[in-house]
Order: C-alpha cells, then sequence, then structure tokens
C-alpha cells in the first residue's frame, strides 16, 4: 500500500516539476532601460558607459567601465523590487555594503545572486578576484538572463534592479536596469506541441 502511494505521490511531483520546468521556459527577461550615472568625487572612474543594445526583438544591456586606479577593495549595494499597479511594491531583495570580492569569487551567496553572478561570466570580463587592475576595460555587453537556471514560476512581471558601486567607501556609479519577465509569444511549433 505504502509502495503505491509512493509511486503515485512521486508521478504527481515528478508532474508538477516537469510543468514548472515547461512553464519557465516560456518566459523571458526582456531589458527595457539601463542607465547609469558617475558619482565620482575623487575621479577614479575614467570611463563609464551603460544602455541597451539594439535589437528590438530581444534587448540586452551594456556596461562599460575603466578605473584610473587599481580597484583593490569595494563595496556593491542591490535592491531588486517587482512594482506593483495597486498597493506598494515588493521587494525581492535589498543588499547593502556587499563585499564585492566575496561577490566575484561567488562564495556563500544567495541563489539567486549566485546563478546572476555564474550568468554574468558568459558576457563579461569582469574579474573573479581583487584587486582589479587599473587601465582595464571592464565589461558586460549583450547580457541575457537565463529562464531555465531560475526557480520554477508561472507569472509575469516588471522587475527593477538599482545598484551603486562604492570603493575606499566612496560612491562610484549608481546604475538602474528594468527588464520585463513576460510570457513568450506561442507560434506554429508551440501549439503544435500541446
Amino acid at each position: 500500500m505504502y509502495l503505491k502511494l509512493s509511486a503515485i505521490f512521486l508521478l504527481i511531483f515528478a508532474g508538477w516539476l516537469q510543468q514548472g520546468a515547461n512553464s519557465k521556459a516560456n518566459f523571458d527577461m526582456i531589458f527595457t532601460n539601463c542607465t547609469c550615472r558617475r558619482e565620482d568625487a575623487q575621479g577614479m572612474l575614467s570611463h563609464l558607459k551603460c544602455g541597451l543594445s539594439k535589437s528590438v526583438r530581444r534587448p540586452s544591456f551594456n556596461i562599460e567601465l575603466m578605473f584610473r586606479e587599481p580597484v583593490v577593495r569595494f563595496q556593491v549595494n542591490m535592491r531588486i523590487v517587482l512594482p506593483r499597479s495597486r498597493g506598494e511594491d515588493f521587494t525581492l531583495f535589498n543588499l547593502t555594503g556587499i563585499d564585492g570580492c566575496s561577490l566575484l569569487s561567488n562564495k556563500n551567496q544567495i541563489a539567486f545572486i549566485q546563478l546572476g553572478r555564474e550568468r554574468m561570466d558568459r558576457f563579461s570580463n569582469v574579474p573573479k578576484r581583487c584587486p582589479w587592475p587599473k587601465d582595464v576595460l571592464y565589461y558586460v555587453r549583450g547580457f541575457r538572463s537565463d529562464m531555465q537556471s531560475m526557480p520554477a514560476f508561472n507569472f509575469e512581471a516588471d522587475m527593477n534592479l538599482w545598484f551603486d558601486f562604492l570603493s575606499n567607501g566612496n560612491k562610484l556609479i549608481h546604475g538602474f536596469i528594468q527588464s520585463r519577465v513576460q510570457r513568450r509569444r506561442s507560434s506554429k511549433k508551440d501549439t503544435t506541441d500541446d
């Protein structure tokens, strides 16, 4: 009897996992805005540029920066918010004073940040440890999120990310990335699979 119940439970659970995997495969993250501004009183930055690709179908974001002196230690502030049309916005997370060198090494992080860092490696030359040498153009180019690496979900939502880059206690960069998680439009291939 227990064996039959276990088998039924396993089949239901496997079907639920498959449904979650299929549902997130039908979603894309579309970037709609990427801006950053220099707040560098000491003049540590020699180059900063942020923006979206020109692809209309699936825009990606790009960030380039260069430093006049080596970056030995730095901190990052990140806040991700899911805006709501009614009521208060939902803050997914709000992290301040993150040790940037630990963030780069991808150690002891919350899973969501770890997934983002692993994905970013494909699109950037950002070092995996400190210090960052001076006069090197660091970039994130053509970044696209991988919805397959995310936990199972089935929703559409706007997503706003604010970030700050601080070195020696001074804010150098303040940035904003806006995106939308949306269901892919159905095509002939999608409808014939059902």
